[in-house]
């Protein structure tokens, strides 16, 4: 499956899966998914392989569920996710992607 195919499949699932938990963070984890469209969006047409790999780590983590945090059944479930994708965005230069 394609990075981008991925994340758009996880996010879709977000509205569900906050109606399925009460510790569900959905505004953190659309911040997370918005911060990890953006980190795509921005990759040049032939990204070097650093910008390739730093992009999908972030990516990969924000759609991994059971990593440092739960995300589905923390309060906190999503913050370590936002934290990569910003570190990833400020590690390739995109600050100003961060809100």
């Amino acid at each position: 499956m394609v990075l981008a195919d991925e994340l758009e499949e996880y996010t879709g699932q977000l509205d569900h899966q906050a109606v399925q938990s009460e510790f569900f963070d959905l505004e953190t984890a659309k911040r997370t998914a918005r911060l990890c469209r953006d980190l795509l969006a921005a990759l040049p047409s032939e990204p070097d392989e650093h910008q390739h790999r730093l992009t999908q780590l972030a990516i990969a983590y924000f759609v991994l569920e059971e990593d440092a945090e739960d995300d589905n059944d923390s309060l906190i479930g999503f913050d370590d996710d936002l934290q990569v994708a910003v570190a990833v965005a400020e590690a390739l230069g995109l600050k100003d992607l961060v809100d």
